[in-house]
């Protein structure tokens, strides 16, 4: 007979429970990972975009970008969702919209978004020059020939 056991002890890390356990956590960990990135990546195009549209003074369309940035919230917070949110209220300003001045309605806006107290220096400094990127209607042929509008039933009449 031969000196060695019949059955060697195998290590610990080289039995197959373990090796097959330790293979589903590391590849969770990668696909945790991996989508962590993908939520960063767009935050940070969305913002990109919305730099690019606030360049071009397109401040609905930056406001839409600048809000995507911010559903990207949770699992990481990243740089880019405090930079939209700043953005944001830049937007707001330069559109007219939702941006009270001194008066009862600066208790609403601290009550939904308490970062109004951050920002409203800078939003002061800011004259609003409303919506710019959307295109008057064409005038209607009544205008064109200078009638004033009517009520349906009336008859048109020039304008004095």
């Amino acid at each position: 007979m031969s000196d060695q056991p019949a059955n060697p002890k195998v290590p610990f890390y080289k039995r197959p429970g373990v090796q097959t356990a330790l293979l589903v956590v590391v590849t969770l960990l990668i696909a945790f990972q991996m989508a962590r990135m993908e939520v960063v990546r767009r935050a940070k195009a969305a913002y990109h975009r919305g730099e690019k549209n606030f360049a071009e003074r397109k401040f609905r369309e930056a406001l839409w970008d600048y809000q995507e940035v911010q559903e990207f919230y949770y699992v990481p917070k990243s740089k880019w969702v405090d930079m939209a949110a700043k953005r944001e209220w830049e937007c707001r300003a330069y559109l007219g919209d939702w941006v009270p001045p001194e008066g009862p309605l600066d208790a609403d806006v601290r009550t939904l978004r308490p970062d109004f107290a951050q920002y409203k220096d800078v939003i002061a400094t800011i004259t609003p020059v409303g919506d710019v990127t959307y295109q008057p209607a064409p005038p209607t042929n009544a205008e064109k020939q200078g009638l004033k509008p009517v009520m349906p039933g009336q008859e048109p009449t020039k304008k004095k």
